[in-house]
C-alpha cells in the first residue's frame, strides 16, 4: 500500500507540471525576469574584464556558454572577444533577426551607454541599473565600459547543454516546482496518516516491522528521521553557485527535467519518507495503548533516566515523610546523622585543630561501628538458630537501630512456638476422632454380630427371638442414624451442602420444634421456662436445617441436663438479628474448652456412657454457620449456656 502511494505521488508530479506550470514559454518567463538580467550583467562584467586583461581573464562557466551568444568588440577593433564562429556583421545581424531575444550595448569614449533590445524599455532600464551597482556608474555614465559594443543573443533553438543560461533558468524555475512537490507530499501523507488511524492497532500491532518500530528507542527514530530528511533536503536545495557541488548540479536536473532519474531517486526516497510516516501514525497509537509511561517516557534514553531519577527522588520523599520520629531506632538514626553532620563541619571550619579532632572523631566513630556490628552479628546468630529450628533464644530489645528487627526476631519465635502447640493439638484430635469414629461405630455393631449369632441358636423360644430381633432394629437405626450424622457433618463442615433459603417465621418454627418435642420433654424431669414474644421475626432461612438445629439442640439439653431442674429458654430482639439463648445445668463436671466441644464426635461426658454420636453440635454449628448465624458456648461451672443469632431478613 504505501509503495503503491509512493509511486503515484511520484508519477503524478510530471502530468501535473507539465499541465499547470511553465511548459512552452518558460525559456521567455526566464528572460522576461531580472534573473536573467543579473546573468547578463554577470557576463558583460566578465568580458570586460577579458577586455582589461587583454584577453587573460578566463572563467569556465562563462567560456562554456552555449545558448547565450554574445559578441563584445571596442570601437577602434582593438578588443573582440565572442562565442560565434567566423563572427561578421551579416551573421551577426542575421542572428539577431533570427533570436528569440537580443540586447545591443554601445558605450561612446565617455561611457554613455546606448541600449536596444527585442524586448520592451524595461529590460534596458534593468540592465543598466545592474550594471551600475557598485562599479563607477554616476548619471548613466559608465566609464569602465567607454568605448565599447556588446551584443547578446538567445537563439530561437535552446540546446540540452547544461551552461550558465540553462543552469539559471532551472534555478529560477525550481522553486515553483518544489512547492508542487511538498504540495503533493502533503497530500499523499495526509492520506496515509487517514489510512493508518482507520487501520485498527490489533492489526498494525501484527506487522513484524511495527512491533519493532514501537519498541524502537525514540533517538533512532529522530535518526531515521534526519536521515531521510537530509535525502529530502538534499533533492530539494538548489545552490546558487554553479559549479561548487555537483551533487546540486544533478538533484537540480532530475526535478527540473522530471525523466528517468527522477523516478529512479524520487520513488525509493517518497517510499522511505511514507514507510517513517505511517509507522509514526502507528507509534502514536501504541502510545495511546499502552499508555504515556510506557510507550513514550520509557522509549527514549532521556525519559528513562529521568523516570528514574524521578523515581528515587520520590522514594526518597516518601520515605522521609515515612519517618516517625517518636520511634526511637529512627529517632536514633536521625540524631546520628545529624551529630556526624556538625562533626564534620567543625573539623572543615577549625583548620589544624581540625586534623586532631578528625582522629579523635575517628576513634569514636570506630567504636560506635563496632558496637553496632556487635549488634547485628547478636541479631544474625538469633536468627540462624531460628532457621535450624532452635526457639530457645531471647534477643535483648535494646539493639539502637536494630531494635525492630530483634522485636520481630522474638515475635517470630513466640509464632513459632504457638503454631507448634496448634499442630501437636490438631494432631492429638485427629487421634482422639479416629477414636472416637471408631468405638462410636463398633458399640452397635459389636451388639447386632452378637445378637445375631444368638439368633444362629436352634433351642432358643421365639419370645426370645422377638426380643433379639428387637435389639438388632434399635441397634442397626442407631447404626444407620450414625452413619447418617458422619455424613451430614463432613457435608455441613465443608460448605457441600444445599441450602433453600426463604423467608421463615423463626419464632413459628421454634415452637414447633418444642411441639414435636413435647414428648421427650415430658419424660424428662426438666422444667423448660420459655421467655419467646409472639410477634413474627421474619428470617431467611433454610427451614428444614433450622428445625434440625433447634432439635439437636434441646436434645442434648435433654440428654445432658441435671435431672429435676431448670432450663431457661430466651429469645431476644436485637436490631438487625435475633437470638435464641438457651441456659441448662449440667448433669456431669464440665472441665473441657468451650471451643472444644462443638468439634466432631467430642463429648462432655467423657465415659461415653449416654447415647450420641458426639456429632450433634459439630452439625448445628456447621448449618448455622452456612445461614450467616453464629453459635457462641459459654461455660461458668456446671451452667451450661448456648446462644444463636441469626440476621433477620430485609
Amino acid at each position: 500500500m504505501i509503495a503503491l502511494l509512493a509511486v503515484a505521488s511520484v508519477s503524478s508530479y510530471a502530468p501535473i507540471k507539465d499541465k499547470f506550470m511553465f511548459t512552452e514559454n518558460h525559456i521567455e518567463a526566464y528572460i522576461e525576469s531580472d534573473n536573467f538580467i543579473f546573468t547578463l550583467v554577470g557576463l558583460t562584467h566578465y568580458l570586460n574584464q577579458s577586455n582589461l586583461q587583454n584577453n587573460n581573464w578566463y572563467n569556465h562557466k562563462y567560456e562554456t556558454l552555449e545558448n547565450i551568444k554574445y559578441y563584445i568588440n571596442s570601437t577602434d577593433n582593438t578588443f573582440s572577444k565572442s562565442n560565434i564562429a567566423d563572427v561578421t556583421d551579416e551573421i551577426l545581424q542575421q542572428e539577431m533577426e533570427n533570436s528569440q531575444f537580443y540586447l545591443q550595448a554601445k558605450f561612446d569614449m565617455e561611457g554613455n551607454p546606448e541600449i536596444k533590445n527585442s524586448l520592451d524599455n524595461n529590460a534596458n532600464i534593468a540592465f543598466l541599473n545592474v550594471l551600475g551597482v557598485n562599479r563607477n556608474a554616476s548619471d548613466g555614465v559608465f566609464a569602465d565600459f567607454a568605448d565599447l559594443n556588446i551584443i547578446y543573443l538567445i537563439p530561437q533553438d535552446i540546446s540540452g547543454a547544461n551552461d550558465l543560461f540553462t543552469r539559471n533558468m532551472k534555478e529560477f524555475h525550481i522553486g515553483s516546482y518544489v512547492l508542487l512537490i511538498l504540495a503533493i507530499g502533503a497530500v499523499s501523507i495526509s492520506a496515509l496518516t487517514i489510512i493508518a488511524i482507520s487501520i485498527p492497532y490489533s492489526v498494525q500491532s501484527r506487522l513484524a516491522i511495527c512491533r519493532l518500530f514501537n519498541k524502537m528507542f525514540l533517538e533512532f527514530k529522530l535518526l531515521i528521521l534526519f536521515g531521510v530528511g537530509f535525502v529530502l533536503l538534499s533533492t530539494i536545495s538548489v545552490m546558487k553557485s554553479y559549479g561548487t557541488q555537483a551533487l546540486s548540479v544533478t538533484v537540480l536536473d532530475i526535478i527540473y527535467d522530471a525523466d528517468l532519474y527522477f523516478y529512479l531517486v524520487g520513488i525509493p526516497v517518497t517510499f522511505m519518507l511514507f514507510l517513517f510516516v505511517y509507522l509514526s501514525v502507528v507509534y502514536i497509537k501504541y502510545v495511546y495503548h499502552v499508555g504515556f509511561k510506557e510507550g513514550f517516557i520509557k522509549n527514549n534514553i532521556p525519559g528513562i533516566a529521568g523516570y528514574y531519577i524521578v523515581n528515587k527522588l520520590n522514594g526518597l520523599f516518601h520515605e522521609a515523610l515515612a519517618i516517625d520520629l517518636n520511634k526511637d531506632g529512627q529517632k536514633q538514626l536521625f540524631v546520628t546523622l545529624g551529630i556526624n553532620l556538625i562533626a564534620l563541619w567543625i573539623i572543615a571550619i577549625t583548620g589544624f585543630l581540625g586534623f586532631m579532632l578528625a582522629i579523635a572523631y575517628t576513634i569514636f566513630l570506630f567504636k560506635y561501628l563496632i558496637k553496632q556490628i556487635a549488634e547485628a552479628k547478636a541479631i544474625s546468630d538469633a536468627s540462624s538458630q531460628l532457621a535450624a529450628g532452635d526457639f530457645a533464644i531471647s534477643l535483648e530489645e535494646n539493639a539502637g537501630v536494630f531494635n525492630p528487627i530483634a522485636k520481630n526476631l522474638n515475635n517470630i519465635k513466640d509464632g513459632f512456638k504457638l503454631a507448634v502447640e496448634k499442630e501437636i493439638k490438631s494432631q492429638r484430635m485427629k487421634a482422639e476422632l479416629i477414636s472416637n469414629v471408631s468405638h462410636d461405630l463398633k458399640t452397635p455393631l459389636t451388639s447386632i454380630i452378637s445378637y445375631v449369632d444368638l439368633l444362629k441358636k436352634e433351642d432358643i423360644s421365639k419370645e426370645t427371638q422377638q426380643e433379639y430381633i428387637g435389639i438388632l432394629d434399635q441397634k442397626s437405626q442407631r447404626l444407620k442414624s450414625l452413619i447418617e450424622d458422619l455424613f451430614e457433618a463432613s457435608k455441613a463442615s465443608s460448605g457441600n451442602m444445599e441450602l433453600y433459603l426463604e423467608n421463615v417465621d423463626v419464632i413459628a418454627l421454634f415452637r414447633q420444634t418444642l411441639g414435636e418435642l413435647e414428648e421427650k420433654i415430658n419424660q424428662s424431669t426438666l422444667q423448660i421456662k420459655t421467655n419467646v414474644p409472639e410477634k413474627k421475626i421474619i428470617c431467611a432461612l433454610d427451614g428444614k436445617r433450622t428445625y434440625r438445629i433447634f432439635e439437636n439442640i434441646i436434645s442434648n439439653i435433654l440428654k445432658y441436663g441435671m435431672p429435676n431442674s431448670r432450663v431457661y429458654i430466651d429469645v431476644l430482639e436485637d436490631g438487625e438479628d435475633v437470638s435464641f439463648i438457651f441456659k441448662n445445668i449440667s448433669s456431669y463436671e464440665m472441665n473441657f474448652d468451650a471451643a472444644e466441644i462443638t468439634e466432631r464426635f467430642t463429648r462432655g461426658d467423657k465415659s461415653r456412657n449416654t447415647e450420641g454420636s458426639g456429632l450433634g453440635l459439630a452439625i448445628t454449628k456447621s448449618l448455622i454457620e452456612l445461614q450467616n448465624g453464629t453459635l457462641e458456648i459459654n461455660i461458668d461451672g456446671d451452667l451450661f449456656k448456648l446462644a444463636v443469632k441469626f440476621p433477620k431478613a430485609d
